[in-house]
């Protein structure tokens, strides 16, 4: 039997546009590159993709390709965006638990730069605006694994989740988004406290929980109760902490495209070495595979790759 996994956060329409007048300079504050363009001027767009992205739909996508049974719970507007979200997660055969929303469903303008670093855009519309009475909680009480994704800043609708699955005995996985965070780690402990693993980068993790360095925000997760925690870095690799060891992933070389979805590559890839390998040191494998295969396209999950596909990339590149 396939196991079961919803995913519940965002879903966007996404425009990728590249052009060769974007122009690059440091930032005053030296803390990174500010992309530019000139004022009042027009420019030709040189190379432009559309697809759909957000948290929620690129993981769904995503679970589906490694042989998940497959459901997505997202909030949408009453728009023709919706209408093609809807179309294709029919095609891909995913389960929609749809949320209807007054706010026309979120869009966002990617501006993609040399070797694959690009800059977001986003309208959040029906993705910050949730009506948690609409939720058919009995669609989830089978499942395996939640991964709940950045989605609008309610606590209680967050502990809500958190407590329907401890209650149902489901596997919560969570990468809060930066609304989230914004939360502050104090307010979200009842969120915490009931992850099987939270999932962020080394930037968010440290800022999230006011640690110097990963290892101890990693610390810091598991002491409040979540029993793995995982952390991306890039070109770097992948750490996780199960409470009594630390496990390192080196990153894999490759070309890269696009790097929009990787951490949600990742995050996918990682689910499923967990469930089929149970064993953390193969999921880093599986999951950097599934976020470098990502990143050599353009799209935020054109990349991913079936369980199978991972296992001989990882043969292949490391």
């Amino acid at each position: 039997m396939k196991p079961k996994i919803a995913c519940i956060g965002s879903a966007t329409e996404d425009i990728f546009v590249k052009t060769d007048e974007f122009h690059f300079r440091k930032d005053k504050t030296h803390k990174g590159t500010d992309l530019c363009l000139k004022l009042g001027k027009k420019f030709d767009i040189d190379e432009i993709h559309f697809d759909f992205g957000g948290g929620a739909l690129n993981t769904s996508l995503g679970f589906k390709k490694m042989g998940f049974d497959t459901n997505v719970l997202v909030s949408l507007g009453n728009d023709s965006t919706a209408k093609k979200i809807e179309i294709i997660l029919k095609m891909e055969k995913i389960n929609l638990i749809k949320v209807q929303s007054d706010k026309e469903t979120g869009f966002s303008i990617i501006f993609r730069k040399p070797k694959g670093d690009r800059t977001i855009m986003t309208y959040r519309g029906a993705n910050n605006k949730w009506n948690e009475k609409e939720v058919e909680w009995n669609k989830l009480k089978k499942m395996n694994w939640i991964y709940l994704c950045s989605f609008g800043t309610n606590i209680k609708f967050l502990e809500k989740i958190a407590f329907f699955c401890k209650k149902h005995k489901i596997k919560l996985v969570f990468n809060p988004g930066l609304s989230q965070r914004k939360l502050k780690l104090d307010k979200m402990k009842n969120i915490v406290k009931n992850c099987y693993s939270i999932i962020l980068n080394k930037e968010e993790i440290t800022e999230w929980t006011k640690k110097r360095n990963e290892m101890d925000a990693m610390r810091e997760l598991n002491e409040l109760g979540t029993k793995i925690i995982v952390t991306t870095d890039g070109r770097k690799g992948s750490s996780a902490f199960n409470g009594k060891k630390f496990f390192k992933q080196k990153g894999f070389d490759v070309k890269r495209e696009d790097v929009t979805g990787a951490g949600d590559a990742f995050s996918v890839g990682f689910i499923a070495g967990m469930e089929k390998k149970k064993n953390i040191k193969d999921a880093l494998k599986i999951g950097t595979a599934n976020a470098c295969s990502t990143i050599t396209k353009i799209g935020a999950h054109n990349g991913i790759l079936s369980f199978p596909k991972s296992e001989e990339f990882v043969k292949k590149h490391q």
